[in-house]
């Protein structure tokens, strides 16, 4: 705890990672409510959700017709989080 603190203080690049259920999105989420980012996005993303096949388009967004069943532009979820976590 007293590194995310610290990291929280910070404006460097995180990874969080651990076995299911262990509260890594609850641990991004009070490092991000004391960062200095806490009145922007926080955007959780479980990887293991997204097919290999949907992951990229569901990061860095996609435009209609990209693939079956893309039926309008979508942003990414990094841009959704831009300036935010």
């Amino acid at each position: 705890i007293s590194l995310a603190k610290k990291v929280a203080a910070t404006d460097t690049t995180v990874l969080l990672t651990g076995e299911t259920g262990t509260g890594k999105e609850v641990f991004a989420q009070s490092i991000h409510v004391a960062s200095n980012r806490a009145n922007k996005n926080f955007v959780a993303i479980n990887c293991s959700a997204f097919s290999k096949e949907l992951l990229e388009a569901e990061l860095f967004g996609h435009k209609a017709g990209a693939f079956t069943g893309a039926i309008k532009d979508q942003k990414g979820l990094l841009e959704e989080a831009h300036n935010g976590t």
